[in-house]
């Protein structure tokens, strides 16, 4: 799945476009389902990977939560999953299961690169001082059955340390992914989800 600061990154543009006032809101529920350990539930993930049918129900999370579908928190929640399924569909479905599954060895690779992706990200960019001050803010976070708000509070503090980086990072080579790939993945998803929030009738600007 997307890294935590590639969920912030993808809310924070949405933010943008749709001019979204309370970031902090919208923020948090755009990493909230990362906030527990369990993500089977957290990501209404459906099918099985053996048979490729894998998929996040987030059409399923909308009906469930329906009645919140103004609330930012729920929208920004809403919208982690949308971007998680096109991450599944479009990286790890493909090939980075079947790479991980084949060599051992690819796997703290993958995630060493999204450590240095975190730094290469938010000096592309440019949005680190607006999304820290955004979620340092006193959010409105409402209970779900899938994640509690104690849990989001709880993981703040790893959100911010997402952001903390040393320069160099910025010019180390990745390993698994190319940075275009990731721009790419980012910018993609966040014109779908616009587009799926209008054809919805979710936010009406």
């Amino acid at each position: 799945m997307g890294s935590r600061i590639m969920h912030l990154i993808i809310g924070n543009r949405i933010a943008d476009v749709l001019n979204i006032e309370d970031r902090t809101s919208f923020l948090l529920g755009s990493v909230a389902p990362d906030a527990v350990q369990t993500k089977d539930e957290s990501h209404f993930f459906k099918g099985e990977h053996q048979n490729y049918t894998r998929h996040i129900d987030y059409h399923g999370f909308l009906d469930k939560y329906r009645t919140y579908s103004d609330n930012l928190y729920v929208l920004g929640y809403y919208i982690h999953l949308i971007a998680d399924d096109q991450w599944l569909k479009g990286f790890y479905l493909p090939w980075l299961r079947n790479r991980m599954e084949a060599d051992a060895g690819v796997y703290p690779l993958y995630h060493n690169d999204f450590r240095l992706l975190n730094g290469k990200l938010l000096e592309d960019y440019g949005c680190t001082d607006e999304m820290r001050k955004a979620i340092n803010d006193t959010p409105e976070v409402i209970d779900l059955q899938e994640v509690k708000s104690s849990d989001v509070v709880e993981f703040i503090p790893y959100v911010l340390g997402d952001m903390n980086y040393e320069k160099h990072v910025i010019d180390e080579p990745l390993h698994v992914f190319s940075y275009i790939q990731i721009k790419g993945y980012i910018e993609t998803s966040v014109n779908y989800i616009i587009r799926t929030l209008k054809e919805g009738e979710l936010w009406i600007n």
